[in-house]
């Protein structure tokens, strides 16, 4: 299932086309990893909105 949602990213051009599932999922681990506690909120949503600039084209 996660393949189909970059797949279908990519065709619809959302998503570049050199990500892929194994790398979007690493990035968000990684976030989730840096910004696991409740005091690291904040930096956890901004990664998060750093993360859809990377995946566009």
């Amino acid at each position: 299932m996660p393949y189909a949602l970059v797949e279908a990213g990519v065709k619809v051009g959302s998503i570049r086309s050199d990500i892929t599932a194994t790398d979007m999922f690493a990035a968000l681990t990684g976030i989730a990893l840096a910004s696991g506690r409740p005091e690291q909120r904040e930096q956890a949503e901004r990664l998060l909105d750093l993360t859809p600039d990377g995946l566009s084209r």
